[in-house]
């Protein structure tokens, strides 16, 4: 067993405040490190995309370095306060937002940042930051609030190779994510060139409106289709279900899934239904599932449930295009809210019967992005599971930094780069 040292977070690390912007200094200067990123990030990303126009004071005072933890400073609730982004390297002239509490390491040898990444977004630290926040109108995070807090840590040399480890599966599910960004652009290049564009490939294999495939008038689109194909509303392919007006009740039944705009954690009771879902929540973010069993959305956020699979990642791509036009106004005015009647009067053109088999390809690339995601919170869960198991002995790391280096595709060969001294599978 590891032995496990306790510190005053606050004898570790000394606390700074981050700059107060005005509007006009924002989206141009150097390197910004904005609420959001710290809130969606254990650690800073390589590339930070917001900008402001500081002053070399300013980037001095407010400054970004490696070592260096990002907390969130303020929010509607306590959940979401001093969520962690540890920075692992230095940022010249970036500065930080002033929701945000910078903590900068004072020692060299007692923490290590990439152990510390996963630690504070643990859920025995969260815990420890939940039960020592103040709550007025909104949470807050204080010099008070941070003399209190503990840090329960294994000996450096134990952090740096658990650090290592748990950076090789996070290595993993990131590059899951680009893998899912680009076949999500490649499905996307396929729906604009046989569904908008209608150069689907004909009988022959070539582009059917360009190799002079006959069209048809359609007084819905006010364009030309295909002959053969006809205008139907999104609403007559999948359900629009919206979500119950209070999530206040989901704390009576903690059994099935619950989706809101800004996260899909909360639980309720619900109606059933089995298959693929395609979830929007009223601010445009997107997500693709597959949920068998109950399930439940929020107010302000939809379910669209295909009566057939076969149209499921057609309805998820329509309605994304929609939705793409009306929040960033490229077409006509801009909204705030997506409402259901938006998402039910989408429109698309689909041929009558489908002899091409047109909707394999793209449900095939969209097979793949939920093996992907279903990997991904596989190693989430593995990840999670394994840190306090490796803190206090019950799991040992044979080499950390050979283990970080290999790729895993399987939760089996997780379990192969440790060597527990407990039933791993058992507890699985």
């Amino acid at each position: 067993m590891n032995s496990i040292n306790e510190y005053n977070f606050s004898d570790l690390y000394e606390m700074g405040s981050g700059i107060s912007s005005k509007p006009e200094q924002a989206g141009h200067g150097a390197p910004f490190v904005s609420f959001s990123t710290v809130f969606n990030n254990y650690f800073l990303p390589e590339k930070v995309k917001d900008l402001m126009d500081t002053s070399e004071d300013e980037q001095e005072v407010y400054s970004v370095k490696g070592g260096d933890i990002l907390l969130t400073r303020t929010s509607e609730t306590i959940d979401e306060l001093g969520m962690s982004c540890v920075v692992l390297e230095d940022y010249p002239r970036a500065t930080f937002s002033g929701f945000v509490k910078r903590l900068r390491p004072t020692q060299s040898d007692v923490t290590y940042p990439k152990f510390m990444g996963f630690y504070l977004r643990s859920k025995f630290f969260r815990k420890t930051m939940t039960n020592n926040a103040v709550l007025t109108l909104r949470a807050s995070l204080n010099e008070d609030i941070f003399s209190y807090l503990k840090l329960y840590l294994p000996d450096y040399d134990i952090q740096k190779k658990i650090g290592d480890f748990l950076c090789s599966l996070n290595a993993k599910i990131d590059l899951n994510n680009r893998i899912n960004a680009e076949l999500e652009v490649m499905a996307k290049i396929i729906y604009d060139y046989w569904f908008v564009q209608f150069d689907f490939p004909d009988k022959k294999g070539k582009p059917y409106k360009t190799s002079g495939g006959k069209m048809v008038w359609s007084e819905e689109l006010k364009r030309e289709i295909p002959e053969g194909w006809e205008v139907i509303k999104i609403s007559t392919l999948a359900p629009v279900v919206t979500g119950k007006q209070d999530a206040n009740y989901a704390s009576a039944n903690g059994m099935y899934n619950f989706f809101t705009c800004g996260e899909e954690t909360l639980k309720c009771d619900s109606f059933e239904f089995e298959g693929k879902a395609v979830l929007v929540a009223g601010n445009g973010n997107f997500n693709i599932k597959r949920y068998e069993g109950q399930f439940n959305a929020y107010q302000r956020t939809y379910v669209l449930i295909p009566y057939n699979e076969k149209h499921y990642t057609l309805i998820y791509l329509a309605a994304k295009d929609r939705i793409v036009t009306l929040t960033k106004g490229s077409r006509g005015s801009i909204v705030k809210f997506i409402t259901k009647g938006d998402l039910e009067d989408i429109q698309v053109a689909l041929p009558k019967e489908d002899k091409l088999d047109l909707f394999t390809v793209l449900n095939s690339i969209t097979s793949t992005m939920e093996k992907r995601i279903e990997e991904n919170q596989k190693l989430t869960e593995l990840r999670d599971w394994l840190l306090p198991m490796l803190m206090n002995g019950q799991v040992k790391i044979k080499d950390a930094e050979q283990e970080s280096s290999f790729a895993i595709g399987t939760e089996d060969k997780l379990a192969m780069a440790a060597e527990p001294e407990t039933n791993y599978r058992k507890k699985k």
